[in-house]
């Protein structure tokens, strides 16, 4: 988590809405109950991770989204979240672990019964096959939204950088 632009970005941020707001840095540093000096080193990105809940408390004192002080691994666990990753890991697991007991199913198949239940055991397995591959399609476009975001971003902060 230890990368200079970020702390800088963040702290960009952190100064520029301080002053838009016209918040003093001692304002701001009773506000969050820490020393003056503590606000100039978010500011100037001296801090390597400034605490959650201070970038929760300045997010709301400042007026700014959360997601501008989030590190690059918090935004990225964030769209985890967001587009159900993490839930698509685990259903993929689940799926993993019936294909191998539908395996062992098949090949203990002795009676009219037994095929029958693998019968409808497959079957679940196929509708929940199905809605992953739904799932993942939709991540796939959510992804290339977020993809196209982030580049124009990157177009803007540079045109920014160069004025």
């Amino acid at each position: 988590m230890d990368n200079l632009k970020e702390r800088q970005r963040i702290g960009d941020t952190i100064r520029k809405a301080r002053k838009e707001n016209k918040i003093t840095q001692k304002d701001l540093s009773d506000a969050l109950k820490i020393r003056q000096d503590v606000i100039s080193d978010y500011e100037n990105g001296k801090i390597k991770v400034i605490p959650f809940e201070k970038r929760v408390k300045l997010a709301e004192i400042l007026n700014v989204p959360l997601s501008d002080l989030l590190y690059s691994d918090e935004i990225m666990e964030k769209v985890r979240e967001e587009l159900g990753i993490n839930y698509l890991n685990k259903e993929y697991d689940s799926l993993d672990a019936l294909a191998i007991e539908l395996e062992a199913d098949f090949k203990n198949i002795d009676s009219a019964e037994k095929l029958e239940a693998v019968k409808a055991k497959f079957e679940a397995f196929e509708k929940k096959r199905l809605e992953l591959e739904k799932g993942v399609a939709m991540l796939h476009e959510l992804l290339e939204e977020i993809t196209k975001k982030a580049e124009e971003l990157k177009k803007a902060e540079l045109i920014q950088h160069n004025n």
